[in-house]
């Protein structure tokens, strides 16, 4: 056998793709089906649906467009992480695999399912007008066309990385609070809005401030980061969270909204026993009615696995609380500290 030969057999295999299926017209409940076909390496995940559409199943149903990293068209769900299909190797995905030689494909979560792989879009699009993701510009009608307005190189490189987003909805699909509360503003919708917020040209930054601070806003994001490491074009999606919540601080003030009932019961745990009491957590920030109505299904799934956190008279305070609540108090001093330095400024 020839060099030649057994590098052709190293790079080609048969490979099966586990594919989410779903005809509402027909299908009672999802279902996968397992197609295995022959690749050689360098092929994409869309590249082996697009085979097995035309030469296996014509019935399978996709988006797809440019096939080249830039619509967002064929963003689904590989090997449980969110990805565009067009950029993903099916060589890189085989590493991944749960079950060798299997690559799982799913549609993006979080969204309406309308066929196999396709999500309806609509519930994002409506969000992102809910919260104007848009310039409204400062300059007067009359003056459009006739003259620029421009925007120096300093400020847009404030919003640059957020000019990326292609709305593929990987994010969305892998926000963990949208799976609990489908009303929540999503981490899509808060890169748009701070990228429009820190645009000089706008004109509506505190009407958009102002709705992102509400319920279901910018407040209730956790900090899991899954938005960000599921991001197709790597955009620091926190780093624009994190600059929505300091201007709301700075511009607004502290409110009374979820997200200060929540940093209030946090550092009144941490004070009083140096660990969170989670099982009371979401009913302090939220309420009893939002947690019932949002939290319950979940909370029985957690019962269901044990996984459900101790009640508040089993958490036991951390060890050397004393000298850790000595040590609180003194960060405690040295933060009011500085805030009174600069609102004297």
């Amino acid at each position: 056998m020839s060099d030649s030969t057994i590098q052709h057999n190293e790079d080609s295999r048969d490979v099966t793709f586990r594919v989410h299926r779903f005809n509402p017209q027909v299908d009672s409940k999802p279902y996968f089906d397992d197609y295995t076909i022959r690749l050689e390496k360098g092929i994409t995940v869309l590249r082996a649906l697009n085979y097995i559409k035309e030469h296996v199943d014509a019935s399978l149903t996709f988006r797809a467009f440019c096939q080249a990293g830039i619509c967002g068209s064929c963003a689904m769900r590989v090997n449980n992480m969110s990805k565009l299909a067009c950029t993903t190797q099916v060589w890189d995905e085989l590493d991944k695999c749960r079950e060798p030689g299997i690559i799982k494909v799913e549609p993006l979560r979080n969204l309406p399912l309308i066929k196999d792989l396709v999500v309806e879009m609509d519930p994002l699009v409506e969000k992102m007008k809910g919260y104007s993701n848009w310039v409204d510009s400062k300059m007067p009608e009359e003056n459009w066309g006739r003259k620029e307005f421009p925007v120096s190189e300093a400020e847009f490189l404030k919003y640059d990385k957020a000019t990326d987003c292609i709305l593929c909805a990987s994010c969305v699909s892998e926000c963990t609070i949208l799976r609990a509360n489908k009303q929540y503003v999503s981490p899509a919708v808060l890169l748009k809005s701070y990228r429009m917020n820190v645009d000089s040209r706008d004109s509506m930054h505190e009407q958009r401030l102002a709705g992102l601070v509400k319920d279901h806003g910018v407040w209730d994001c956790t900090h899991c980061y899954r938005c960000q490491e599921s991001c197709v074009k790597h955009i620091p999606i926190m780093d624009a969270i994190h600059g929505i919540r300091e201007e709301a601080i700075a511009e607004r003030g502290v409110k009374d909204t979820s997200g200060a009932r929540h940093a209030e019961a946090f550092m009144e745990d941490i004070g009083k026993k140096g660990k969170l009491v989670e099982a009371t957590l979401p009913i302090r920030t939220n309420g009893v009615v939002w947690t019932m109505k949002n939290l319950l299904p979940m909370a029985f799934k957690m019962v269901l696995k044990r996984r459900t956190p101790p009640p508040p008279p089993l958490v036991k305070s951390t060890k050397d609380i004393e000298k850790f609540r000595a040590e609180f108090r003194e960060m405690s001093g040295h933060v009011a500290k500085d805030h009174a330095k600069k609102s004297g400024e």
